[in-house]
């Protein structure tokens, strides 16, 4: 086992990271995996394994499909983390808009079971508005927050455009009619954008078009038996820490609608003197970010702590 330095925080990634053969390594490693696997088939009533493992990844991009299935592998690297480390020197836990729920979790506020029914209902809202708000969300690298904005700005002209998600100084993601998010795309590689990628998510997510939704999503919030976490959960809308019941209700009520601020997220990581970020799901996304922005911080992710590594470790 690899000895990690506390305070730790997890991490759980959302939306975007999904690709045929994630959480296939933990799987066929760790019994913990495969029974996680198991029973997510079994509460789902999907083919998860057979989605996650092998594809085709038009089917895996599909809202309805991605969100679970991308919660089953954060749950199956959770509980793999359970059995070898434990909690003792986790400080705080955080997810990216669908890994939101993953933290949630994880903390103890709601089973695990019932996070992934819920993200499956969120799957089949959010595709439903898809159908019925057609539009788009494009990743800016390499432009500061103003440059952003006057893109925005400028591309608005073209239809209605939001910046959904402020995951560093210079990485936004604008979300809104795609009209606008392809406008968006233009102005943005003619401003010197390293990357202005339209992302495969074929709905206005974080944005007010998301308002029938939300609303939907609202009333399945407000059915799940809460408790207090077990350690804090930093909130997607400010970064701040979240202890309450009440504050996770809100937040989850609102998750649809708001901008998800995980530039604010690791600026608590900061102040909380996390020294070590685990990413339980797929790929490294959060981890990347988090060694970019937090000086001298250890970062890991789920296939690189329990299995490339693994052998080669020390007690």
């Amino acid at each position: 086992m690899i000895k990690l330095t506390g305070p730790i925080a997890l991490l759980f990634p959302g939306q975007g990271v999904q690709k045929p053969g994630m959480g296939q390594s933990l799987y066929d490693r760790y019994p913990a995996a495969r029974r996680a696997f198991e029973r997510a088939e079994e509460v789902l009533d999907m083919p998860v394994r057979r989605l996650c493992f092998e594809g085709p990844i038009e089917e895996l991009n599909r809202t309805e499909i991605i969100q679970p299935c991308v919660m089953t592998v954060c749950w199956a690297a959770y509980e793999v983390w359970r059995e070898s480390y434990g909690f003792e020197n986790v400080r705080v836990t955080a997810g990216h808009s669908l890994g939101e729920i993953a933290a949630l979790a994880a903390a103890g506020s709601i089973p695990w079971e019932t996070a992934l029914l819920l993200v499956k209902e969120r799957g089949r809202i959010m595709a439903q508005a898809a159908h019925q708000h057609a539009g788009g969300m494009i990743a800016i690298v390499g432009l500061d927050e103003s440059r952003v904005e006057a893109i925005r700005e400028q591309a608005s002209s073209k239809g209605k455009l939001w910046i959904a998600n402020r995951n560093a100084d210079v990485q936004f993601v604008l979300s809104g009619q795609m009209p606008a998010v392809q406008e968006a795309e233009r102005l943005a590689l003619e401003a010197g954008a390293r990357r202005a990628l339209i992302l495969t998510i074929p709905l206005p997510a974080h944005t007010p078009l998301m308002a029938a939704a939300a609303a939907a999503f609202r009333k399945a919030v407000d059915r799940l038996p809460f408790k207090p976490p077990a350690f804090p959960v930093l909130a997607n809308a400010s970064g701040e820490a979240m202890r309450t019941v009440t504050a996770l209700q809100e937040e989850l009520r609102q998750q649809m609608l708001r901008q998800v601020d995980w530039a604010r997220t690791m600026v608590s990581m900061k102040t909380m003197e996390v020294k070590t970020v685990v990413e339980l799901g797929p790929g490294r996304v959060l981890a990347s970010l988090a060694a970019k922005h937090i000086p001298g911080v250890d970062t890991w992710n789920a296939d690189e702590l329990f299995v490339e590594f693994a052998d080669t470790a020390t007690a």
